[in-house]
């Protein structure tokens, strides 16, 4: 007997990796008839010196990744899947995918594109992929093609 997933995150960063992650996702959830939950972590890490300046910064990033899902999501929805839910977090992306999420979302598989980052970047400030694959207790599918 194969294990059927139920509930599979798909990391959404507007990549070309997680858009391949997302075609592949999208076939599991059909072949398992499971919910596919887009994910999407606005980094506040990384804007929080310019979002303390103007707060319209959050605003226009939480607009553009809410048209990014309901792209991703028609894309689902086109391919026959109907069990589709959309999320945008704001905070750490590591952490919330690899923990957070999955807990809160009951996820069986996380899905993402493979890293775009360089070896250099990747010993400099490591990559998300890496840091999920170390932490996550759910099972991990990391995408390269």
């Amino acid at each position: 007997m194969t294990y059927q997933y139920k509930r599979i995150l798909v990391g959404i960063d507007g990549s070309p990796q997680a858009e391949i992650a997302l075609k592949k996702g999208i076939q599991i959830a059909i072949n398992d008839n499971a919910e596919l939950i887009l994910a999407h972590v606005i980094d506040t890490r990384a804007t929080q010196s310019v979002a303390t300046l103007d707060g319209f910064v959050f605003e226009q990033l939480e607009n553009e990744a809410s048209r990014t899902l309901e792209k991703y999501k028609d894309m689902a929805k086109k391919r026959g899947l109907q069990k589709i839910k959309t999320l945008i977090e704001f905070g750490n992306p590591k952490t919330l995918l690899a923990t957070d999420i999955p807990e809160k979302e009951n996820i069986d598989l996380i899905m993402l594109g493979a890293t775009g980052l360089s070896t250099f970047e990747r010993l400099l400030i490591g990559s998300s992929s890496e840091y999920i694959m170390r932490h996550a207790a759910v099972d991990i599918l990391i995408v390269r093609k």
